[in-house]
C-alpha cells in the first residue's frame, strides 16, 4: 500500500460520495471505487458501507480513520518543508477562489504574471467547492472570509464594493436618486444563504427597498450581470465589475457594502520562491487596483 491509496479513503469519507470524493481529487469517480477496492483488498478490511445517501465508514475504518490522518499529516508536512526549500520559481502554484471574482479579476492577471515566469505554471481553481490549503489542496487562497487554522497564515489583501447598475434602456428617464426611488423596480440580488458577501448585499438592497421582494435572485455574480445587461432590472455588482461595463450605468445609493478581500497561505509553503512571486503579485495588483476594486 502507498500513501496515495490512503488520499482517497478520507476523500470518500470526508464527502461521503464518489462524486463527490471524485471532484475533489479530480479523478473519475470510477477511479475512486477502483482505489477503495483495492485498499480494502489490501488491508483485508471493509472500509465503506454503501447507503441510500451515500458511503458511510464502517466500525473498523472509524478505529483506522486516525492513524490515517496521522499519516496523512506526515507526509503533507514532508512535501511542504520540500517545496519551501526549492529556489526556483518554476513548478506549480495552485490558487483557489470563487467562481467569479477568480474568473474576472484574478485569471487575466494570473495568466499575464504567468507570462514573465515561463517556468511557472498558474492554476486558478474556482467554484463552490472550498479547497483545503492544510491538505495541500491549493497553495494559496483569495478568498471573502478567514480561514481559521493554526497552520495558515491569512492577511487581508484589499477591500471590495458593491454597488447597483441596470441598462440604461431599463432605466429610461427614471433613474433612481435615492432609497425610495427603487420601490416598485426589479432588483436583482444574490441569494443571502450563499456566503458573507451574499448576506451583505441581500441585507443592503432589502433595507434600500423596504424588505421588498426581489424580482431575481442568484447565487452567480454572473447570471445578475447577464440579467442587468439584458434589461431585466437593478443588480447588486461588484463595482469593479460594474464600472467595467459599457452597457451598464451606476445607480448611486448610500452605504454601499463592503467586504474585506483575505490571501491566505500555509506557514510551510510561505517562503517557497515559487508561493512568494505570486503572493507577492497578488498583493501588488490589489495595491494598485485599490481605487478600481472601491469604485471610486
Amino acid at each position: 500500500m502507498n500513501w496515495d491509496d490512503l488520499r482517497f479513503v478520507l476523500a470518500l469519507a470526508k464527502a461521503g460520495s464518489l462524486a463527490r470524493a471524485a471532484k475533489a481529487l479530480r479523478v473519475d469517480h470510477t477511479t475512486v471505487g477502483r482505489r477503495i477496492d483495492a485498499v480494502e483488498a489490501d488491508l483485508g478490511v471493509r472500509l465503506f458501507t454503501r447507503t441510500t445517501t451515500g458511503y458511510v465508514l464502517t466500525a473498523e475504518a472509524e478505529t483506522l480513520l486516525p492513524e490515517i490522518e496521522r499519516v496523512e499529516a506526515s507526509v503533507l508536512a514532508l512535501e511542504r518543508g520540500a517545496r519551501a526549500r526549492s529556489d526556483s520559481v518554476e513548478g506549480l502554484v495552485r490558487v483557489t477562489s470563487g467562481e467569479t471574482f477568480g474568473g474576472t479579476y484574478l485569471a487575466p492577471r494570473l495568466a499575464a504574471f504567468g507570462r514573465e515566469h515561463p517556468g511557472l505554471t498558474v492554476e486558478l481553481v474556482t467554484g463552490g467547492v472550498i479547497l483545503d490549503l492544510a491538505r495541500r489542496e491549493a497553495d494559496i487562497a483569495v478568498r471573502f472570509f478567514r480561514s481559521p487554522h493554526e497552520s495558515l497564515v491569512v492577511r487581508r489583501a484589499a477591500e471590495m464594493a458593491h454597488g447597483l447598475y441596470a441598462s440604461p434602456a431599463y432605466l429610461g428617464r427614471k433613474v433612481p436618486k435615492k432609497p425610495a426611488d427603487l420601490r416598485g423596480h426589479r432588483m436583482l440580488t444574490s441569494a443571502p444563504e450563499h456566503g458573507s458577501v451574499a448576506v451583505a448585499e441581500a441585507g443592503w438592497v432589502e433595507k434600500l427597498t423596504g424588505g421588498a421582494t426581489p424580482a431575481f435572485v442568484s447565487n452567480l455574480t454572473v447570471a445578475l450581470l447577464e440579467a442587468a445587461r439584458a434589461g431585466a432590472g437593478i443588480a447588486v455588482l461588484p463595482r469593479y465589475l460594474g464600472d467595467a461595463d459599457p452597457s451598464l450605468q451606476h445607480v448611486p445609493m448610500p452605504d454601499e457594502p463592503r467586504e474585506s478581500i483575505w490571501i491566505t497561505v500555509h506557514r510551510d509553503l510561505k517562503q517557497a520562491r515559487r508561493v512568494r512571486a505570486v503572493l507577492d503579485f497578488l498583493r501588488e495588483c490589489f495595491e494598485r487596483d485599490r481605487e478600481l476594486l472601491l469604485g471610486r
